[in-house]
């Protein structure tokens, strides 16, 4: 039965990633080149290509990683704990211990697409755990197209101003403000 990628093939993408993030946070993504990363990297061009097709495929990779991990993170709570957007304190404790590279998610050195990237993985999340949250023909008072946009973008300006502010607070303390303003107004428009 297998688990995954072996140990080597882990290895050499972690080694990829890392690569691409350093040289992110040097010089941005759109001066990073595939012959910057498998320098780098320290791994040849037929194995780079092994694995992924272009820079675009190894920061999509990571994309996804991370949403995964979100995602799981959101589906390991109890049943019935009633906390809305499970995805947003594992995503701002991230950020958190990853301060070093937050500015890639919402900064210049990430370039548009990571930032395009990061803001549908933010949707995508709130929009999965908002339809598991409505019964089946539930009316609502806004359109669930309308909320997700609402809060992704809500909670992508919120970790925005964090960042830029320094990171000041605690990422429980931000997840709380966050909840404080988004969960009443989401309940209100989904008749929840």
């Amino acid at each position: 039965m297998a688990t995954g990628p072996d140990r080597r093939v882990r290895k050499t993408r972690k080694a990829l990633h890392l690569a691409l993030q350093q040289l992110m946070m040097e010089k941005g993504y759109e001066s990073v080149t595939v012959r910057d990363i498998i320098e780098r990297a320290d791994v040849g061009r037929t194995t780079f290509y092994a694995h992924f097709t272009d820079k675009e495929d190894l920061l999509r990779h990571g994309v996804e990683n991370l949403q995964d991990e979100l995602h799981e993170a959101g589906t390991a709570r109890p049943a019935g704990t009633g906390r809305f957007f499970a995805f947003s304190l594992p995503l701002l404790e991230h950020a958190y211990d990853n301060r070093h590279l937050s500015p890639l998610l919402v900064g210049r050195r990430g370039g548009p697409l990571l930032r395009r990237w990061f803001d549908e993985m933010v949707a995508d999340l709130a929009r999965e755990e908002l339809s598991r949250r409505l019964p089946a023909q539930h009316p609502t008072r806004v359109p669930l197209a309308t909320v997700v946009p609402f809060v992704a973008g809500g909670f992508a300006s919120l970790l925005t101003w964090w960042i830029d502010d320094g990171l000041r607070c605690r990422p429980t303390e931000l997840d709380e403000r966050f909840h404080a303003v988004a969960v009443p107004g989401v309940r209100a428009a989904l008749n929840l």
